[in-house]
């Protein structure tokens, strides 16, 4: 190795020169990942929640179950043709769902019962929690409160399979027997 041409000694300004350009390496690299990384945490939504592809792998379909937030009990099936069928203790309803900007959305074809758009966070192998949107397709309650499952709208399962929601916000009231009656998908419900 030559050492031609490299003095003994190396001079303050040229070690501040070197130190100046390694801070502005690392405060640009620094400043490039935190833009990348609030990118990809904005695109991701709040924790848990699912996007246009996660939402329609889980919802269509199936069949759910589930409580609002007062503890009344609903039923659900999501047809893959975009057709439901929506059950409370107040009746059965037929309607139609869609996925558009990682929000899933549920109308009704009877003007007794509306519809709107929830942003959707899986909550476990089976549980979903479901918070409603505004007009801005924003959800209503806090980002924290969405990343903790607080506050949602409504909470639901697959009816196949034992739910995995939290037991402390899980209120469980029977419908009716309707596990194997008409509301299921391929059970044929019309609208009026």
């Amino acid at each position: 190795m030559s050492t031609q041409g490299v003095s003994a000694q190396t001079s303050p300004s040229a070690i501040f020169h070197y130190a100046r350009l390694v801070a502005v390496g690392l405060l640009a690299f620094l400043l490039f990942t935190s833009v990348l990384g609030a990118e990809e945490i904005a695109a991701a939504g709040p924790a848990g929640s699912l996007d246009d592809a996660g939402l329609i792998s889980a919802l269509s379909g199936r069949n759910l179950e589930g409580v609002y937030a007062d503890a009344t009990p609903w039923s659900e099936a999501y047809a893959k043709g975009g057709t439901l069928s929506y059950r409370d203790r107040l009746g059965l309803w037929a309607g139609d769902w869609s996925v558009r900007n990682d929000r899933f959305c549920t109308f009704y074809r009877d003007e007794a019962i509306s519809g709107g758009c929830f942003l959707v966070a899986r909550r476990g192998e089976n549980c979903f929690d479901f918070y409603a949107v505004d007009l801005s397709s924003e959800p209503v309650v806090a980002a924290g409160d969405i990343a903790a499952g607080r506050n949602w709208t409504a909470r639901g399962w697959y009816v196949e399979a034992e739910s995995t929601c939290p037991d402390e916000n899980q209120h469980v009231v029977e419908i009716l027997s309707h596990r194997t009656g008409p509301f299921f998908i391929g059970a044929g419900i019309k609208s009026a």
